[in-house]
């Protein structure tokens, strides 16, 4: 701990746009205090924030770190809590590596969505739009009433990691299957999740393809495909 922190002003003049002083007091405190979870709190809001690893090692870890070395080189906390606070920041560097890499792996799969032909029913996969951006995924979304052969092109087209369907009657459910062969076809090694209604209706047994019955499970699952889809 012989780094003195430097002033944020001369590198990061966004601070007064994003809440770094904030997070970094939080910081702190979380790491006088013990508190591992709100630590890692601190840190997942930082990263939600935009802030890139630069910053959060530089201007929230770090500092953070200065002070509790300063307090146990004053006498003001003990060896013990500074040693706390050690396995915390290295915990918390560990897990932002792991975020970040994750999110540079989302932003690299492509994620093709679209309702198949007949089936108008898209407010489900707008709702699945939204939280694989959030994820990072990097989403084409081609909206509702789709033909399967404007689908294939699609693919062949824009190249996805993941296809996702939509089918919400035992009608679209028959036109989301002859979707699924095409699909497959135009690409062995796309991995493909279906919601809807009548999404049970549509997956045959296969390793990359997949039923997703709720919304809040759909970045999971989109991740497990495009794991095995890199494996074969």
């Amino acid at each position: 701990m012989t780094h003195e922190p430097r002033e944020p002003e001369d590198r990061f003049p966004e601070e007064e746009e994003l809440p770094v002083g904030a997070l970094r007091e939080a910081y702190l405190g979380a790491l006088l205090a013990g508190e591992l979870p709100t630590a890692e709190r601190v840190i997942r809001d930082a990263i939600d924030c935009g802030l890139v690893e630069d910053v959060i090692d530089t201007e929230i870890i770090a500092p953070a770190m200065v002070t509790v070395g300063d307090l146990w080189a004053s006498g003001r906390i003990g060896i013990a809590d500074e040693h706390l606070a050690t396995d915390i920041s290295l915990r918390m560097i560990a897990l932002q590596r792991e975020a970040f890499r994750v999110a540079r792996s989302r932003s690299s799969a492509k994620v093709l969505l679209a309702a198949v032909e007949e089936e108008r029913h898209v407010v489900g996969l707008e709702m699945v739009a939204s939280s694989l951006l959030h994820a990072g995924f990097d989403v084409r979304m081609l909206g509702a009433d789709v033909p399967a052969d404007a689908i294939t092109a699609a693919i062949e087209r824009i190249g996805p990691r993941v296809l996702g369907l939509t089918a919400a009657t035992s009608h679209t459910a028959a036109i989301a299957r002859h979707t699924v062969e095409m699909a497959r076809r135009a690409d062995p090694s796309l991995g493909i999740v279906v919601g809807g209604a009548a999404a049970e209706h549509v997956v045959r047994p296969d390793p990359l393809v997949a039923v997703c019955e709720h919304v809040g499970e759909v970045v999971d699952v989109v991740e497990a495909l495009v794991q095995r889809a890199t494996l074969n």
